[in-house]
């Protein structure tokens, strides 16, 4: 082959080569933006989602709220299950010596057997 020949053959596959790089760089870049625009779609998806999963939140734990609220527990223990609340006030023994354990056990079997009730739990007698 003629010299000629050769620097026509080198300019032509150098000239392929940058075409080739150039489309392929080109390719690559519109790839990377279409997968950006992918991405992007899928936060704006994902922010609705996340706003809409906070809102409803909010309004089951206002809901929560207003169901544990001891005034309307109350009412519907005394309404739907007939319980109400014993009249007489508890007390608390704190004991500091328990040699004292025994002498309070007979005392206290001792009112237990004076008086006798019936309480209703649940709407078990």
């Amino acid at each position: 082959m003629s010299r000629q020949i050769k620097t026509n053959v080198k300019n032509w596959f150098f000239g392929m080569l940058l075409m080739f790089s150039l489309v392929m760089m080109l390719g690559l870049k519109l790839m990377i933006h279409f997968q950006v625009d992918l991405l992007m779609r899928e936060v704006r998806l994902l922010e609705v989602e996340r706003d809409r999963l906070l809102s409803e939140r909010e309004k089951m734990l206002t809901q929560v709220n207003r169901l544990k609220n001891i005034d309307r527990i109350s009412k519907i223990a005394e309404q739907k299950l007939g319980l109400t609340t014993d009249p007489e006030p508890s007390f608390t023994i704190r004991l500091e010596k328990f040699s004292k354990v025994e002498h309070l056990k007979k005392e206290f079997a001792q009112k237990q057997g004076q008086v006798k009730r019936d309480y209703q739990v649940a709407g078990i007698k």
